[in-house]
């Protein structure tokens, strides 16, 4: 699921502070793609590392932490981080036909298939982060 951050404050440790040794905390305020708030206790390091701030659109990857969520089309974003065009096409087709196919997203390593077939239109994507593409049944 893709939220958006709407606030980041310094988690607050309690009477009892946090323990030597332990990274600091960050709690991020997420709301959902259906307007949900919630809010998620994630290690601060990790939004300087993968550059999130307030406003921008994140899913948690397989191991629970933040990630940006990649904007735009699939051809163009796999195009910057040298993907096999040929390869992705064939497993698109492959995909668009029906057929199962063993493939990992190239940015946050969810489980790519189809998502739905509507009108003359299938839609390929993600499980876990917003990366689709839409292609014109022929």
């Amino acid at each position: 699921m893709i939220y958006t951050v709407i606030r980041i404050d310094e988690a607050d440790y309690g009477c009892e502070e946090r323990e030597a040794g332990a990274p600091t905390q960050a709690l991020l305020t997420l709301v959902d793609e259906k307007g949900v708030q919630s809010r998620q206790q994630v290690e601060d390091a990790l939004l300087y590392q993968r550059e999130i701030n307030e406003g921008d659109r994140i899913y948690f990857d397989a191991d629970g932490n933040p990630a940006k969520a990649a904007d735009g089309e699939w051809t163009k974003n796999c195009s910057s981080k040298n993907v096999d065009l040929a390869a992705f096409v064939n497993k698109m087709e492959a995909v668009k036909a029906g057929r199962k196919v063993e493939w990992k997203c190239p940015f946050c390593g969810g489980d790519v298939g189809m998502m739905e077939r509507e009108g003359g239109r299938t839609v390929i994507g993600c499980d876990s982060c917003d990366m689709r593409i839409r292609l014109e049944n022929h």
